[in-house]
């Protein structure tokens, strides 16, 4: 089996890997309530959709309960002021970006997913990883809810980049490059709320089982 190298890039794009930031004004303390409590939900299995916890869970590795559940719900459909705002925080970003990789925001009919990390110190973290084999038109994301300070490693096309997080800020890349939490030392939870935007015609080749998890990005 060949070994995963995250200094290798998978994207196709000519254009210069950029990241794509917005900054909210969420009240922090109300978000990190509501999504705690959605957090012990979904560690229940009350919510809609959300198995129990089992032995072989994917990402188990990251301790966030709400990490390994990613597939069984879609923070966008929790009814949550600042969720809500990311939306259309997610929405500006994405035509930004496909006006810098000259890509057609209303021709991708783009669809959205997110889910919510929440991690602690030393108990498990985000390792290197990538969302897909190639870069624009689809796009990830995340948005740091109580994630200051730290840090988030990415590798576009060789070269080592280092995102500071900063509370109340969204941002947005093309895919295809591999990121990575890097450790942090402070007490509490480490909360952010990644997203995923891809193209309808690319749900539509994944199958019928892709739906029911997606929503459309207007």
């Amino acid at each position: 089996m060949q070994q995963y190298d995250p200094t290798i890039s998978k994207s196709h794009s000519t254009q210069p890997h950029r990241f794509f930031e917005y900054f909210l004004d969420n009240d922090l303390d109300e978000l990190k309530k509501e999504l705690l409590v959605r957090y012990d939900l979904i560690e229940q299995a009350k919510v809609a959709g959300v198995t129990p916890v089992g032995d072989a869970e994917v990402w188990k590795d990251t301790g966030s309960i709400s990490t390994m559940k990613w597939r069984q719900y879609n923070v966008f459909q929790f009814h949550i002021d600042g969720v809500r705002k990311l939306y259309d925080a997610i929405s500006s970003m994405v035509k930004e970006a496909c006006n810098y990789y000259e890509v057609d925001f209303s021709e991708q009919q783009y669809m959205l997913q997110g889910w919510f990390n929440v991690n602690y110190s030393k108990k498990g973290r985000l390792d290197w990883h990538d969302h897909s084999p190639v870069g624009a038109p689809f796009y990830h994301g995340y948005y740091s809810v109580s994630a200051e300070p730290s840090e988030t490693h990415y590798y576009a096309f060789g070269e080592h980049k280092i995102n500071n997080n900063v509370n109340n800020k969204a941002i947005l890349s093309e895919m295809g490059h591999s990121h990575a939490m890097a450790d942090w030392d402070w007490e509490g939870p480490r909360i952010t709320i990644a997203y995923d935007v891809t193209p309808l015609w690319a749900l539509k080749d994944a199958g019928l089982e892709a739906e029911q998890h997606w929503l459309p990005l207007s």
